[in-house]
């Protein structure tokens, strides 16, 4: 069997971690590679203006499957195809952007697991707020495309704002060259804390984002654990190594015979905060017992 491998992100960043975990996740399933399985990796190094040509070349090599992540890259192979079988995990409103007829009865070539990404942006900025009660200055990394999970992010966590009395200050930033200017801004503002809104750039270059956050002092709050492990304050997510093997578990159904169509759309159905205290004593933070109580894991 032949699968292909389709992302956004650079093929460093995939391989030590969406695909490393679909892979494995096959593994276990009994898919090894090279011996009845061959995969195709095609990743578009953070230029997602790349992925319809990068799709197009992929479903001409005809792969028997193709697994996707996240929604631009199941975009751009359902444009190239509707026969070959294609499995997206971390996709959002896919009923909405016409990839699935209804999340029971997919009805096409496609199915997979829809994420809860943006739709806990309130739930973090609370969870900030709750640690932080003094706060009212916080600031959002946002990406400028208006129809992206970013911006919606950045809409729900104004919506909870206003309830909690913070001011939010968004910072647009489209590309790595962006990153500088925009920390610089939220600081030229005087925010006390920065969240990240929902965006597969922030995730795969979190690493530099969040050396900015801190060479500034900024406290951080991510949206996936990748955020708390590789240093943010916190992080509240469904875990994306979940969601990856439940599409893996889609992968194998029809690698032997069972039809996208007939697979529902599943929805995550963990979550879970993990906590950087090692980062919290950095900044001179005290993590309140109640926070540490909802923690499903601490980083000490």
């Amino acid at each position: 069997m032949r699968v292909g491998m389709l992302s956004p992100d650079t093929r460093a960043a995939a391989e030590a971690g969406v695909s490393k975990t679909f892979i494995d996740a096959m593994r276990e399933l009994g898919w090894v590679e090279g011996r009845n399985i061959v995969y195709d990796r095609v990743y578009a190094e953070n230029d997602t203006s790349r992925l319809p040509a990068l799709a197009a070349a992929l479903v001409a090599r005809a792969p028997d499957l193709i697994w996707v992540v996240p929604a631009s890259a199941a975009l751009a192979a359902f444009a190239s195809t509707r026969t070959i079988p294609i499995v997206f995990s971390g996709s959002t409103n896919v009923v909405e952007r016409g990839l699935v007829k209804t999340l029971a009865r997919p009805g096409g070539n496609v199915t997979g697991v829809q994420t809860i990404g943006w739709e806990l942006g309130g739930k973090r900025l609370q969870l900030l707020k709750q640690t932080l009660p003094k706060i009212i200055r916080a600031g959002v990394l946002v990406e400028p495309n208006p129809d992206s999970a970013s911006q919606q992010e950045s809409k729900e966590i104004e919506k909870a704002a206003a309830t909690l009395g913070v001011t939010v200050i968004p910072a647009m930033a489209e590309g790595v060259g962006e990153f500088d200017a925009a920390i610089a801004s939220l600081v030229k503002d005087r925010v006390e804390a920065l969240l990240f809104a929902t965006s597969p750039l922030f995730l795969s270059e979190r690493k530099r984002i969040l050396a900015l956050a801190a060479s500034r002092r900024l406290p951080v709050v991510g949206g996936r654990s990748e955020f708390a492990d590789d240093g943010a304050l916190m992080s509240y997510s469904s875990p994306r190594s979940d969601q990856i093997r439940r599409s893996a578990q889609m992968a194998d159904k029809i690698l032997k015979g069972a039809k996208p169509a007939d697979i529902p759309v599943e929805l995550p159905t963990k979550f879970e905060l993990v906590v950087n205290v090692k980062t919290a004593k950095s900044l001179g933070i005290t993590i309140p017992g109640e926070i540490l109580l909802q923690a499903s894991r601490v980083i000490e």
